[in-house]
């Protein structure tokens, strides 16, 4: 059975304690923080299709290493 004090980022794949998904104004977020800020540089630097693409290069990182 799964530990649901833990969940996995939808961005790197690492598994963290769901406390790391609790930021801001929201409490259950898909992102860990270290992802949710590296996406908000990349979407500061190139917008919307900058972070799409951070995005997308990370998931295939941990994706095509599984």
């Amino acid at each position: 059975m799964a530990d649901i004090s833990q969940k996995a980022c939808s961005i790197c794949g690492k598994t963290y304690p769901m406390q790391e998904f609790s930021y801001g104004n929201k409490g259950n977020r898909s992102y860990c923080r270290a992802c949710d800020k590296a996406e908000k540089s990349a979407y500061s630097a190139g917008g919307t299709e900058a972070a799409r693409q951070f995005r997308e290069q990370q998931r295939a990182k941990w994706r095509g290493a599984a």
